[in-house]
């Protein structure tokens, strides 16, 4: 039942009137009774426990707690499959050896691309560093006996060709 304007009363006689003023407004509780009927309108939601007031500061340093436990986490995780912590360890199985070897040639691969696109004109230096690096890598190659003498090809194209004498006229 809802108390607005709406709610249309029925007017009593001067007798009823009379008799429902002579109800009793209060009635004495039996024991535990106040703790149950609050009990019961708790349960159906009628009284609100006050909000705290530090409510909203705990939630936003969860949330900051969170966030920054989840960088440290995130951080973590992508150094240690990054190419530099692959390189520096020594626990690496047969396959995850061949797998860095992968990804360090597509990584000089990409690097040298990207140079490449850097700049228009060819750099005598950036072409000495590249015959190095890879002359370096096939002498690596060389000394695990991996290559199956692919090194020796290599290391032989990459040699700075021999000066043949000429013969001016």
């Amino acid at each position: 039942m809802s108390n607005d304007d709406r709610d249309k009363r029925p007017a009593y006689d001067g007798k009823t009137r009379e008799l429902f003023d002579q109800l009793p407004r209060e009635l004495e509780a039996e024991p535990g009774e106040l703790a149950r009927t609050t009990h019961a309108l708790r349960r159906e939601g009628f009284f609100h426990a006050r909000p705290s007031p530090w409510r909203w500061p705990l939630a936003a340093a969860a949330g900051l707690v969170l966030f920054v436990g989840g960088m440290a986490i995130g951080n973590r995780v992508g150094q240690r499959g990054s190419l530099d912590a692959m390189l520096s360890r020594r626990d690496l199985s047969v396959a995850d050896h061949v797998l860095l070897l992968q990804r360090a040639g597509s990584a000089y691969v990409q690097a040298a691309q990207s140079y490449a696109d850097a700049t228009a004109h060819v750099d005598s230096n950036a072409v000495e560093v590249a015959s190095k690096v890879l002359m370096g890598a096939a002498h690596a190659v060389a000394r695990s006996s991996l290559d199956a003498g692919l090194s020796a090809r290599l290391t032989t194209a990459l040699q700075p060709a021999a000066r043949q004498p000429m013969i001016w006229y």
